[in-house]
C-alpha cells in the first residue's frame, strides 16, 4: 500500500514537471516586449535599425541645424529639428538680464506687441532699474556740484570786491 505523504509528494514533482516544461515552450515562442507601453506591447529586438531621412536641404551638424529622433504615433522614425535657445535681452550699462521682458529670438520681437518688449519706466527696456537709478543720482549729484562750485566762486569774488 502507497503512503499518504509518498503520493503527496509524487502528485508535486509531476505537477512540477509540467509547469516547467509548459512553461519553457512557452517562452520559445514568445518574443520579448517592452512593460512601459500603453497600446501594443512593442517588440525590443527589430530586425535592423529604422533609417531617418532629412527634413531640410542642409545636411551639415552646425547649431542652426539641430535635430532630434522622435517617434511618431504611427512607429515611424523622423527628425524635429530644433530652433537655436533664445537669450535675454541684456542692460546696457551692467550686462545682467532684464527682468519683464521676454527672452526671444531676434525675429519673434517683431510679432509682440510694444508693452511687451519695454517696462514702463525711464530706460525701460535698454537699461535695469538699478543703473536707472544711479544714473539719475549721478546727474543730480553732477547738478549739485555745479551749483556749489557756482556758490563758492561767487563768494570769493564778493571777498575779492571786498578788499
Amino acid at each position: 500500500m502507497v503512503d499518504e505523504s509518498d503520493s503527496s509528494k509524487l502528485w508535486i514533482a509531476e505537477a512540477t514537471r509540467q509547469f516547467l516544461s509548459h512553461r519553457s515552450k512557452l517562452e520559445l515562442f514568445r518574443a520579448p516586449v517592452s512593460i512601459s507601453s500603453r497600446k501594443r506591447p512593442k517588440i525590443l529586438d527589430p530586425p535592423m535599425a529604422q533609417r531617418v531621412t532629412l527634413r531640410k536641404r542642409t545636411p551639415y551638424n552646425t547649431t542652426s541645424n539641430r535635430r532630434r529622433v522622435v517617434k511618431t504615433p504611427g512607429g515611424k522614425l523622423v527628425y524635429h529639428h530644433l530652433s537655436k535657445p533664445a537669450s535675454s535681452p541684456k542692460c546696457g550699462d551692467c550686462g545682467i538680464g532684464l527682468p519683464g521682458i521676454p527672452a526671444l529670438r531676434p525675429r519673434k520681437y517683431a510679432t509682440i506687441s510694444k508693452t511687451q518688449k519695454t517696462v514702463r519706466r525711464a530706460y525701460g527696456g535698454s537699461r535695469c532699474g538699478d543703473c536707472v537709478k544711479s544714473r539719475i543720482l549721478r546727474a543730480f549729484l553732477v547738478e549739485e556740484a555745479k551749483i556749489v562750485k557756482k556758490v563758492i566762486k561767487s563768494q570769493s569774488a564778493a571777498a575779492a570786491a571786498r578788499k
